[in-house]
């Protein structure tokens, strides 16, 4: 079985009948929303919730991702998805985290990557990262060799 030891958080999700496409497996546009699902759970373990976002005016926002897809998953199955810290994007304003994505079998289905920054909602403008999310998903500099 596959293992993710340097993951921040994990969610199991079940596939559900609207995940599904015509092939009968879950369609591609389906792992990017578990994905999305697993890092607003994510946010929340770490207190950074609806109320949250509201007292700071800010909001998550979405600049890149990509899929590599592995393995089919099902209706009914019950998928993990991990979330970990990907690599520094050189920027104070985006960060980058990989979902993996494993089947009931605890194989590798996919590896998700996505880039994403925060936006201010009263400026409209992207802005640094907050220190909750900077301290827990960037590598420290030692660690970068």
């Amino acid at each position: 079985m596959a293992q993710v030891s340097d993951a921040l958080y994990e969610k199991t999700i079940e596939v559900r009948w609207s995940d599904c496409d015509a092939n009968q497996h879950m369609r591609h546009s389906a792992y990017a929303d578990f994905c999305a699902h697993t890092r607003v759970g994510f946010m929340h373990q770490v207190g950074i919730n609806e109320k949250w976002l509201k007292e700071h005016g800010l909001g998550p926002v979405l600049f890149k991702e990509e899929t590599e897809y592995f393995r089919e998953l099902f209706m009914g199955e019950l998928v993990r998805v991990t979330l970990e810290a990907g690599e520094p994007t050189g920027s104070e304003k985006s960060i980058c985290v990989i979902n993996h994505l494993y089947n009931a079998k605890g194989e590798l289905a996919a590896r998700h990557r996505a880039v994403f920054g925060w936006f201010d909602m009263t400026q409209r403008k992207v802005v640094k990262l907050p220190e909750t999310i900077r301290q827990l998903c960037l590598p420290e500099p030692e660690t970068l060799e």
